[in-house]
């Protein structure tokens, strides 16, 4: 594994990057696709600043430290870094296993969950319920303009049905009316 040292007025010693290259083989087993490893210090008034970049063929992180001492700043930025990479490596071993052969497997909560829906069907998480005011379509408008929302449910004043209105992309509005 090839790092790349970028020191900013600071001299960076053999000492430090042998510390640097001896705790970024742990890396390693998380990650056995690395493109590129690189390590920027920089001494900002009396703390030193500790800038790890890892990148690899499907991920890319990035960790900073600050510490007062140049060692524990690169130590503190690579344990960051180990952190997330396990994070990561975790993510995608779920992300594969779910889409692949295998479930996964589910520990017991301590409070009971609604039954799971059967792969492929979607469930509802939230419900909520709305105010449905009779309004013309302009003031729908207006209203939903006026708003951080994307969608406006009301009903319509000239054909007493519910409409919703809702923002498409851009800023076009799209508007759906139930058939008679």
């Amino acid at each position: 594994m090839k790092i790349e040292y970028i020191a900013r007025k600071v001299n960076l010693g053999d000492d430090a990057r042998q510390l640097a290259e001896k705790k970024l083989a742990k890396i390693k087993k998380y990650f056995n696709d690395i493109l590129d490893v690189r390590l920027e210090v920089d001494q900002e008034r009396h703390l030193f600043v500790a800038d790890l970049a890892v990148r690899g063929k499907d991920f890319a992180v990035k960790s900073t430290s600050q510490n007062k001492d140049l060692t524990t700043a690169i130590q503190d930025a690579i344990d960051k870094l180990e952190i997330q990479a396990r994070r990561a490596k975790t993510r995608l071993k779920d992300h594969k296993s779910r889409g692949g052969r295998s479930e996964p497997t589910l520990e017991p909560a301590e409070e009971p969950e609604p039954e799971p829906a059967p792969a492929g069907e979607a469930r509802i998480v939230e419900r909520s319920t709305i105010t449905v005011k009779p309004m013309s379509v302009e003031e729908a408008v207006m209203q939903l303009e006026r708003s951080s929302s994307d969608f406006l449910v009301f009903r319509n004043s000239s054909s007493d049905a519910i409409n919703v209105l809702y923002r498409r992309a851009g800023q076009d509005l799209g508007l759906i009316t139930p058939e008679s």
